[in-house]
């Protein structure tokens, strides 16, 4: 698995802001799988430099959209978070979980650490994984947001965007509008025999 070096807007040379749901369509189209929350995470903890000095600039310049979904229980706490959803391509991970409403703030506690852990398909501890995100902006506070329960029955279904905030904020939403609010992305190549055929051009 790689992830571009550069977004989309610039490895096809046009501006793109897209949402989720067309983000997963034109990846599909172009044979690679769609950057997910994991993959952003991954990247942090494996120290590549270029790339997450690369990251930090899309997350200056707007959302970054990721190919990671939650969708919510219109009733109660419960949520499944999806990753690669809708993908061709990648492999689709899945976790049902209790998941808190998050207004930015957040305790350190047993409920969030299982959250991130989910969010980010890992075994890490919470202060692992917060000191992991840090490596994206060291001097940004970390914040969380989730849909409370009005608004997770009004809309269930959200995407998973990352982007740093005003007032030196690192925002990790839960809560994105995966049909209307817009972001950068980009592409995963995957070690697949269907991916080679579709840049092969051999599929359908």
């Amino acid at each position: 698995m790689q992830i571009n070096k550069e977004h989309e807007s610039k490895v096809i040379k046009e501006p793109m802001r897209m949402t989720q749901e067309k983000w997963i369509e034109h990846f599909n189209g172009e044979g690679m799988g769609m950057i997910s929350a994991p993959n952003l995470y991954q990247t942090a903890k494996t120290g590549n430099k270029a790339l997450i000095e690369s990251l930090k600039q899309d997350l200056k310049d707007g959302v970054i959209m990721t190919s990671s979904q939650i969708r919510y229980n219109k009733k109660t706490l419960l949520a499944e978070i999806i990753h690669n959803v809708g993908s061709k391509f990648a492999k689709i991970k899945k976790y049902k979980i209790e998941i808190p409403v998050f207004n930015g703030d957040f305790e350190e506690n047993r409920k969030t650490e299982k959250y991130l852990r989910a969010q980010f398909d890992t075994k890490d501890s919470l202060d692992k994984i917060l000191k992991t995100l840090k490596k994206f902006g060291k001097e940004r506070e970390i914040r969380l947001w989730t849909p409370n329960q009005h608004d997770r029955k009004k809309r269930p279904v959200r995407s998973v965007g990352l982007c740093f905030n005003g007032f030196g904020r690192f925002d990790v939403g839960g809560d994105v509008w995966f049909d209307s609010v817009e972001g950068l992305s980009r592409g995963v190549i995957i070690d697949s025999a269907k991916q080679s055929k579709k840049i092969r051009g051999e599929s359908k």
